[in-house]
């Protein structure tokens, strides 16, 4: 078994550097030095040859490698330099002029003048720009119109081919388009670069109003629509009463809960701001109560669907009390020779049907 002697190995790797920093000569005689002796009996060994090692002579003058980048600081430096020193003065022109014109137009009197002059040159500039861009209105488009004439609205709009889209007063449109009749609310956009867009919403007629002796029509959100009902609203329901237009909507939608019984329903009277009445096709009324009309209109609509109320020749129905279901019935006719237009009155307590 073999010893690794890594001190010896560390020794050699010493002197080998050693001999890499000597010349050929001392290369040579520390290499013969360290060849062993001839043993006995064995051939002399022939002695390797060294040949010495020659060196690169370097040249006499040996190029000189320009630095261009050391030619062309002085420039960079000077260049910087400039720019250091315009910026400087523009600054101080630039506070001159700030703080000196003013002053200026103050003390000579010409302020007016200079305002004046620079309104007319950004309404200049402002119409270059315009004319440079092509911001002109071109096209107009309208959307949500069904009872609102052509006529009116060009006439509310007053708009022309040509006019510069930036001028146009979109709160002032909207208010004269709210004037219209019909016209509940409108929006209005800039689809640039040449179009206006208008959407219209108009009022949904539910009911119509009789106001002196002259038909309006009422929305949903209880306005009344100034313009005579023409024939297509003339299956709507008729309201009268104080207060009714702000109700109307309300009674409506209670009404629809029970959509057949609600179809023959032709005229609804506001009493007294408080409760309705109601007349059917066959001109038998009903009397709501005040409180809790929803319930007692389910009640008359199921018992009418149950007994077919309104076709047994009862005058009306008085449903204002809660405890009583109250049937008006016409008189016989002995008694109503006696008492002309007396009616009979047939009374069902507590739930009970007359």
């Amino acid at each position: 078994m073999r010893r690794l002697n890594i001190a010896a190995t560390s020794r050699r790797a010493r002197e080998l550097e050693d001999c890499a920093a000597l010349s050929a000569g001392a290369i040579i005689a520390r290499a013969a030095s360290t060849m062993p002796e001839d043993a006995p009996g064995e051939d002399a060994r022939a002695a390797p040859v060294l040949l010495p090692h020659t060196a690169p002579v370097p040249p006499a003058n040996p190029p000189v490698r320009r630095n261009r980048r050391a030619r062309r600081r002085p420039l960079r430096l000077i260049g910087v330099e400039l720019r250091a020193r315009w910026t400087v003065a523009a600054r101080l022109v630039l506070l001159i002029g700030l703080f000196g014109f003013p002053v200026w137009l103050w003390q000579t009197g010409r302020t007016e003048s200079a305002i004046a002059l620079v309104d007319r040159s950004a309404g200049k500039a402002a119409e270059t720009l315009r004319s440079a861009l092509a911001l002109r209105l071109d096209h107009i488009f309208v959307a949500g119109r069904h009872r609102t004439s052509r006529r009116a609205l060009l006439s509310v709009v007053g708009l022309k081919r040509g006019d510069s889209l930036t001028e146009i007063d979109i709160s002032g449109l909207r208010g004269r388009l709210r004037a219209l009749p019909w016209v509940e609310d409108a929006v209005i956009e800039r689809r640039w670069p040449n179009a206006l867009y208008v959407r219209l919403h108009e009022h949904s007629a539910i009911a119509r109003l009789e106001v002196g002796g002259r038909m309006k029509l009422i929305s949903r959100t209880g306005a009344i629509v100034d313009m005579a009902a023409d024939g297509n609203h003339g299956n709507k329901l008729l309201v009268k009463g104080n207060g009714a237009p702000e109700r109307t909507a309300a009674l409506v939608a209670l009404l629809q809960t029970r959509p057949v019984l609600a179809k023959r329903v032709v005229l609804a009277t506001r009493q007294g701001r408080r409760r309705w009445d109601l007349r059917f096709d066959n001109g038998v009324f009903l009397k709501l109560p005040e409180r809790r009309p929803d319930a007692a209109w389910h009640r008359f609509a199921d018992l009418n669907r149950a007994h077919n109320l309104l076709a047994k020749g009862a005058l009306g129905f008085d449903m204002r009390s809660r405890f009583e279901f109250v049937i008006r019935t016409p008189e016989p006719k002995d008694e109503a020779e006696e008492a002309p237009g007396a009616t009979r009155r047939a009374t069902a307590r507590n739930g009970g049907r007359g």
